[in-house]
């Protein structure tokens, strides 16, 4: 009870460390925009977070009479999180932010398209006694990408297999990394994130965009 109650002031704290934003200087806000999809749940979300002086900076919540909306449409200011946000039913590969600030400047980014990645269908089981080349579905990395490879182990121990190198196709699964993992039916979650520093239209402060495409699949880790 003592561990859950520590936990639930943790969020509460979280949630409450925020300033409006009419309450700092309107070039000194840090601004991120993400678009995401997930497979899996078949949704994608637009994301919007502003902090002040920078990315790690206080969470900022818009105040009228700034805004900031995604393809037209409004984005909901969650507590929680300190984020903006708008889920949208199935794939919305791309659109626009756009972010009005106290003093009535506007800034206009362009996000996406979400480049969609897969695993392929013939990979059911990997053999944890080797290494394994585990050549995804899609297009190859591109500039500012990354993909990942998140093998989910019980209690503890996942793996993660990466890379930021331009134009692979595949990742090389080691075998000192899979000997970790136990034998079984093990959740894999493949992701593909672009994130970049340089917005279209930005403040003084300057901001970044994250655009990303995830899914998952149960694979058998074999001896």
């Amino acid at each position: 009870m003592k561990v859950a109650s520590f936990l639930i002031g943790i969020l509460i704290l979280a949630s409450c460390a925020k300033e409006n934003s009419a309450d700092v200087n309107q070039q000194s806000i840090y601004t991120i925009y993400e678009l995401f999809y997930d497979e899996g749940n078949d949704v994608t979300t637009a994301r919007a977070t502003f902090r002040f002086g920078g990315e790690t900076g206080t969470l900022l919540q818009l105040t009228d009479p700034a805004y900031c909306n995604f393809n037209g449409e409004s984005l909901v200011y969650q507590a929680l999180t300190g984020v903006h946000k708008k889920d949208y039913a199935g794939l919305t590969g791309n659109g626009t932010f756009v972010y009005g600030d106290q003093d009535n400047n506007i800034y206009t980014n362009a996000v996406g398209p979400i480049d969609p990645i897969g695993f392929p269908s013939s990979v059911d089981s990997i053999s944890k006694s080797a290494a394994f080349n585990f050549i995804w579905t899609g297009n190859p990395v591109n500039e500012n990408e990354t993909v990942t490879l998140t093998i989910a182990n019980s209690g503890s121990g996942s793996q993660i297999f990466t890379t930021i190198v331009q134009s692979d196709s595949s990742l090389v699964l080691s075998a000192s990394k899979l000997d970790n993992l136990g034998t079984g039916w093990k959740k894999c979650t493949l992701k593909r994130s672009y994130n970049s520093n340089d917005l279209t239209e930005g403040t003084n402060k300057g901001g970044r965009v994250s655009v990303w495409y995830t899914i998952s699949k149960n694979i058998y880790i074999k001896p």
